[in-house]
């Protein structure tokens, strides 16, 4: 099982159990709500990289992270 207090620690954002993190690859989104570890990785355009998520989850997980975008930026304030 995932460290999901870890997962969460790590996350810059966290928007209804969805802890979204930059990555190398993109921004990866992981269902912490989830124990058998439901990820995502996108672009920041929305492009999907990779998933194990279903069609549905995936849609929810875009949406997570294109709204969390903007308070992932280094001049928020």
């Amino acid at each position: 099982m995932r460290d999901q207090r870890k997962i969460a620690d790590e996350a810059d954002v966290i928007i209804c159990g969805y802890a979204i993190q930059r990555c190398d690859d993109g921004i990866r989104v992981v269902n912490n709500n989830e124990t058998e570890g439901h990820v995502a990785v996108f672009k920041e355009n929305g492009t999907l990289v990779e998933t194990n998520m279903d069609d549905i989850e995936t849609g929810i997980a875009r949406d997570y992270m294109l709204s969390a975008l903007k308070y992932m930026e280094e001049d928020y304030a």
